[in-house]
């Protein structure tokens, strides 16, 4: 399985203000979306901003959406995943699967996006984003 690019980086922040200052002020972060829980839908629906780092989007939630969702349990504050753009994401589930890497969400439709999560040898969430 060989991913498309990469996608993103995932926080679960306490305080979205004091994150999104500090990406801002020591990174040069530019916000380019920013929402709160009323207005959204799906991976929208929690309080949230993303910012443009390096090229890459930096996505600050209160809630992970996934968990604001029910499709997991809660997620403790701090990193969440890093997710790559893979073109099919049963078809990386079942090589992957096949190949006895662990699952904690199989690939699961959420907006317009088809989503699953992984976890590496290390304990890190690696989540497979196909743009549907």
């Amino acid at each position: 399985m060989h991913p498309e690019s990469f996608f993103h980086v995932a926080i679960k922040a306490e305080d979205l203000e004091a994150g999104e200052a500090f990406y801002r002020e020591h990174f040069g972060g530019e916000v380019i979306e920013r929402g709160d829980a009323a207005d959204g839908e799906r991976a929208t629906a929690v309080n949230h901003v993303t910012l443009e780092v390096a090229d890459k989007p930096v996505y600050l939630f209160d809630e992970a959406p996934y968990e604001a969702a029910g499709l997991v349990d809660s997620v403790p504050t701090g990193f969440l995943h890093f997710g790559y753009v893979v073109p099919d994401a049963e078809a990386a589930y079942q090589e992957l699967s096949a190949a006895s890497v662990e699952f904690v969400m199989e690939p699961t439709a959420f907006g317009d996006l088809r989503i699953a999560f992984l976890t590496d040898p290390a304990g890190v969430r690696v989540e497979l984003v196909e743009h549907l």
